[in-house]
C-alpha cells in the first residue's frame, strides 16, 4: 500500500490532468445539441469502420469452406444437367424403355474432391485426392476443374484416396479434337513448361488458328471439357499433318478443387476393347 501511495504521488501530475481533459471533453461533448451530434456521428463512423475490418478478416479465413460448398454445388448442378440432356436424348428417340434405363443409371457422375497433393516439376507427375473408393471414385475416371478444363485421370484408389495422372506426365496420352470441328488429334506433354502441352497429328484440313479452343476427346469424359487454346502451330517435316502448342486451360500450380467424372458405361467398352484385342493372334492374325 505505500509503495502504491508512493507511485501515485510521483504521476499525480499526470493523472490530474487526464481528469481534468476528461472533464473538460465531457462538458464540451454535452454543452450542445450540435456537438453531441458530430461526437456521435464520428463514434458511429470509426466503430463501423472497425466493424467492416473484423468481417473482411472473418470472410477471409472462412473462403476455403465457402469454396469447398461451392465446388459441392457445382458437382450437383453437373449431375442436374447431366439428368436433363439424357432425358432430351430419350425424348429425341423416343424411346421409353432407355428413358426409364438412363433415369436410373446416368452417362456421367460427378464427385466433388479436393487436391491433398501434387508435383508439377517432374516429368512423371502425380496428384493425390481425398476420395476414394469408398466414396465411389475408380480407375480410370476423368477429373476436370469446375469450370471444366482438363486435368488428368484416375489411375489408382484406395479405400479413402486416389492418384490421378495429370496432363503434365510424359506418359500422359488422351486424344483431342479442335473445338466446333470434328478434327481430331493427340495430346502429349514433352516436360518442358508446366502451362503448356502439344498437340500432334492435326490434319491438313483443320486449318488451326491461334486462339483456338482444344478439347479433351476421351470415353472418360463428357463433350466440352477444353485442354487449352493454340498459342503455335506448324507442318511437321513431311508437310502431312499440323502440330501445335497449347496454353493449358488449367492453371496446374493452382489446383484446389476438383471434379471427378464417372463414366457409368466405360466398363462396357473396355469390356468391347478387351474382346477386340482378343480376336487378334500376336502377328495380327484373327484367331
Amino acid at each position: 500500500m505505500h509503495r502504491l501511495l508512493e507511485f501515485i504521488k510521483r504521476i499525480y501530475v499526470v493523472l490530474l490532468f487526464l481528469l481534468l481533459e476528461c472533464i473538460a471533453i465531457w462538458q464540451y461533448a454535452t454543452s450542445s445539441p450540435y456537438t453531441e451530434a458530430k461526437i456521435l456521428s464520428r463514434t458511429t463512423a470509426v466503430g463501423g469502420y472497425i466493424s467492416k475490418k473484423i468481417t473482411n478478416v472473418d470472410h477471409f479465413f472462412s473462403l476455403s469452406g465457402e469454396n469447398e460448398l461451392l465446388n459441392r454445388r457445382i458437382a450437383e448442378l453437373e449431375q442436374t444437367l447431366e439428368r436433363e440432356r439424357e432425358l432430351l436424348a430419350d425424348y429425341a428417340e423416343a424411346s421409353w424403355q432407355r428413358k426409364m434405363a438412363e433415369e436410373e443409371d446416368l452417362h456421367y457422375r460427378y464427385y466433388p474432391a479436393r487436391v491433398a497433393s501434387m508435383t508439377i516439376s517432374h516429368q512423371r507427375n502425380y496428384i493425390v485426392l481425398d476420395k476414394g473408393e469408398r466414396d465411389g471414385i475408380k480407375k480410370n475416371m476423368g477429373v476436370i476443374t469446375p469450370d471444366k478444363n482438363l486435368v488428368g485421370y484416375i489411375i489408382y484408389s484406395s479405400d479413402r484416396y486416389s492418384v490421378a495422372m495429370p496432363v503434365l506426365n510424359t506418359e500422359f496420352t488422351m486424344g483431342a479434337s479442335l473445338s466446333m470441328t470434328n478434327y481430331t488429334c493427340s495430346l502429349r506433354w514433352s516436360g518442358s513448361s508446366p502451362y503448356h502441352v502439344d498437340i500432334v497429328d492435326v490434319s491438313t484440313y483443320a486449318q488451326p488458328e491461334v486462339g483456338m479452343a482444344v478439347e479433351a476427346w476421351s470415353e472418360r469424359l463428357p463433350k466440352g471439357v477444353i485442354v487449352g487454346h493454340i498459342e503455335s502451330f506448324e507442318h511437321n517435316a513431311a508437310q502431312t499433318a499440323y502440330s501445335a502448342r497449347l496454353k493449358l486451360a488449367a492453371d496446374m500450380s493452382a489446383l484446389d478443387n476438383v471434379l471427378i467424372v464417372e463414366n457409368t458405361h466405360y466398363g462396357e467398352i473396355e469390356s468391347l476393347m478387351d474382346n477386340l484385342e482378343g480376336q487378334s493372334t500376336p502377328n495380327g492374325a484373327t484367331k
